[in-house]
């Protein structure tokens, strides 16, 4: 492969990624209603504007670099565009307002990808292969971008786990947090409200209700 060719793969996966963000970014902000929307979702979508434009800079980069240039980039742009797309597959599914709710497609959604497959992973690992590249190659961004790249990539770390750890391998999901809510082999436990369904019995704050085997006095 000649060192245009190489050139031209890499340009075409940039551009073919840069599609992808924005149009995840597009089905994010048509959204009017965002109730039952977990909150990583919006954190989320805040960083999909700064990885367009650190695309847009990587691609003015390599419309001059060397055939060496485009030949490091593709691993990195390929590891990139798979995040992407699954990004993009994750907010499609959730965003839509009929249906399901929008955490039970969440949780079937990210399930369906696997190990990785929350949300603020997905975009950390696109910011991730930014920053790889950005490091390699220190001139492909501006001193500014690769700051803010930097405060993106910290924020999204330190976001709460929206689903938890080696939730892809439960028979069951847990929603846990403010409200919390788990839901573990038949029973219901919401610590928001102090309540528990179990086999046959009911527990309502103090209130124990067992299971109707006693006729009333």
């Amino acid at each position: 492969m000649s060192g245009i060719e190489t050139a031209g793969l890499a340009l075409g996966m940039i551009s073919a990624i840069i599609s992808i963000i924005d149009a995840t970014h597009q089905v994010y902000e048509a959204v009017k209603d965002e109730a039952g929307l977990p909150t990583n979702f919006k954190k989320s979508a805040t960083k999909l504007p700064l990885i367009s434009k650190l695309l847009e800079d990587a691609e003015i980069y390599v419309k001059t670099a060397d055939e060496a240039t485009g030949i490091a980039f593709t691993p990195t742009l390929e590891d990139c565009r798979a995040q992407a797309i699954q990004l993009q597959d994750l907010f499609g599914k959730v965003m839509p307002e009929d249906g399901e709710s929008r955490w039970d497609r969440y949780v079937k959604a990210a399930r369906t990808i696997g190990k990785g497959g929350r949300v603020e992973d997905l975009v950390r690992r696109i910011l991730d292969d930014l920053q790889l590249l950005a490091t390699r190659f220190p001139e492909v961004a501006t001193q500014r971008r690769k700051e803010q790249l930097a405060m993106a990539v910290e924020e999204v770390t330190k976001m709460e786990p929206s689903l938890p750890d080696g939730f892809e391998q439960m028979p069951t999901y847990a929603h846990y947090g403010s409200g919390a809510q788990n839901n573990i082999t038949g029973q219901h436990i919401n610590s928001g409200g102090n309540q528990m369904y179990g086999s046959g019995q009911q527990y309502i704050g103090t209130n124990h209700i067992g299971t109707p085997s006693q006729s009333s006095p």
